[in-house]
């Protein structure tokens, strides 16, 4: 069992000159490159792990800390204003 991420359609999306704007029911979000890169990435499910390596291959790691923390924070912060959903994973027998 894992847990998997995965991006919630936005009304609208707009990408304009390194942009990216994303309108919900009730506000407008800009992205950041780096939390548009891991939105689009969970696009379809994908696990903390996954995103982590894709992000770092991507940006390269921190100078300090695990990665991994810092990919769960953006995470974090995208689930709370609605932009991802955790969902879990379990393997059918």
């Amino acid at each position: 069992m894992s847990d998997l991420i995965r991006a919630v359609t936005p009304i609208d999306r707009l990408d304009h000159d390194g942009r990216t704007l994303l309108l919900l029911p009730d506000q407008v979000i800009e992205l950041s490159l780096l939390a548009q890169t891991a939105y689009d990435a969970a696009s379809e499910p994908i696990t903390l792990d996954a995103l982590t390596d894709l992000l770092v291959a991507e940006f390269g790691a921190p100078p300090e800390g695990d990665p991994r923390d810092g990919v769960q924070a953006v995470v974090d912060e995208l689930a709370q204003i609605g932009l991802v959903e955790r969902a879990t994973s379990q393997q059918s027998h």
